[in-house]
């Protein structure tokens, strides 16, 4: 497969891959004794424009964690693509004997976005990358190195291009020639962090599992919207336990009201939650980043007091968001009451949740695949017992039926009995 112009300049070390018409090799560049990797396709085949793409798509990407090209040759016959040979383990090689931990984990997944976020600013726009797998993954002591890139495309050329990839890590759309863009790759990262997470001791570590949930959805609409949103994901991840260990001492917990649909009652009982905590001597703060619930408060409750951008009212406690703009204030300790509306994805990285559905038989609800986890409580707001019922039955988990509420300021003894039944198994809240 090497023809005669070049064969003084290389060696054979190995044949890696070989076919009637292409073939990857290890070779030896015989001038500085250094190995590299030689991929040859015959320039009839249909995929002989392959070594030329492959080529100018790396040129345009401004990372050390992908092959440097050194030369594209090309003969009457044969097409030639010479790169850098990447020295080291593939993820799948290392993990057959290796429990990794979860900081080791979310480091490998944090540099696995890093390169491809830098395909996806690439020179010349975005690359999608389509073959993320872990035998595409080289570690190199603290790097994490990616190779075999025969079937990235531009984005711009993606509607154009074939339906390749490998089946159980692929994005389905990619699968089904369905309409491509960056979230093929969030998929593909995702995948990669399930495998490494079925091999670690973070087995059952819930924030990971709902990241994977999100990054891993078949509905492309309903997945991670890019490859940094992943990585902050991890990154927050990541942060939680530098919180656990420089505020050990303070109570510092997440807990996530988000709909399963529009107005099923998500913002009142997540003010409710908060209402009820403080009732019972725990420092609540109730958030909501999208909407101005607190401001709308400020604005229609009398009695209300403001400090240090926190409106106190009666046992409710609301943190102002005052937009970019404004002076920010630092972070009040204690529990944090999240309204997240119906965003799945600003749920995820909460220490509990608590779903909020109204079983109403004209609304159609596509519940997210971490729903079954213990640390997921799902509530049903203005449902009928036997519609919550059938909803247990169907998801195989406990639903917890919330009752019906007037519109004034106190709870009533049945809302604080619910309230305390959700948060009864957690240990940091004592009653």
């Amino acid at each position: 497969m090497i023809p005669e112009d070049i064969e003084d300049r290389y060696d054979i070390v190995q044949i890696l891959q070989e076919t009637a018409a292409t073939a990857v090799l290890l070779v030896n560049y015989r001038k500085i004794g250094a190995l590299r990797v030689l991929k040859a396709v015959h320039s009839a085949h249909p995929d002989a424009h392959s070594i030329l793409s492959e080529a100018h798509l790396l040129q345009g990407i401004k990372s050390s964690q992908v092959p440097t090209i050194f030369s594209v040759e090309d003969t009457n016959e044969m097409n030639y693509l010479v790169e850098e040979y990447v020295e080291g383990q593939s993820l799948r090689e290392y993990l057959l004997d290796t429990i990794i931990s979860k900081e080791k984990l979310i480091k490998i997944a944090i540099s696995l976005c890093d390169v491809i976020e830098a395909l996806h600013n690439a020179d010349g726009g975005p690359i999608l990358y389509r073959d993320m797998k872990p035998e595409h993954v080289i570690l190199q002591e603290n790097t994490v190195r990616l190779i075999d890139f025969g079937i990235s495309v531009r984005k711009s050329e993606a509607a154009k291009a074939r339906p390749l990839g490998t089946i159980n890590w692929a994005a389905p759309e990619q699968l089904k020639a369905g309409f491509l863009d960056e979230r093929c790759d969030v998929y593909g990262v995702g995948k990669i962090i399930e495998f490494m997470q079925k091999n670690s001791n973070a087995r059952d570590d819930f924030r990971i599992k709902k990241l994977v949930s999100q990054a891993t959805e078949e509905n492309i609409e309903n997945r991670i919207k890019s490859i940094s949103e992943l990585k902050q994901g991890l990154l927050d991840l990541q942060g939680n336990k530098a919180k656990n260990t420089t505020e050990v001492r303070h109570l510092c917990k997440r807990i996530a009201v988000v709909g399963a649909a529009h107005a099923v009652g998500t913002t009142k009982i997540a003010i409710n939650i908060c209402r009820f905590l403080n009732k019972r001597g725990l420092s609540a703060y109730y958030k909501n980043e999208k909407d101005d619930v607190v401001h709308n408060l400020l604005e229609n409750l009398s009695g209300t007091k403001i400090k240090d951008g926190i409106l106190y009212h009666d046992y409710f406690k609301g943190i102002l968001n005052y937009g970019d703009a404004v002076e920010k204030y630092m972070p009040p300790i204690g529990l944090y009451i999240v309204d997240c509306g119906i965003d799945l994805n600003q749920a995820i990285n909460s220490d509990l949740i608590i779903m909020i559905t109204g079983t109403a038989p004209w609304q159609r609800v596509r519940y997210p695949k971490w729903i079954r986890d213990k640390s997921v409580l799902l509530v049903a707001n203005m449902s009928t017992k036997i519609a919550s019922i059938r909803l247990a039955k169907e998801l195989k988990k406990k639903v917890y039926m919330y009752p019906p509420s007037k519109c004034s300021g106190d709870l009533s003894k049945e809302e604080e009995r619910i309230i305390q039944t959700l948060l009864q198994n957690e240990k940091d809240i004592k009653f």
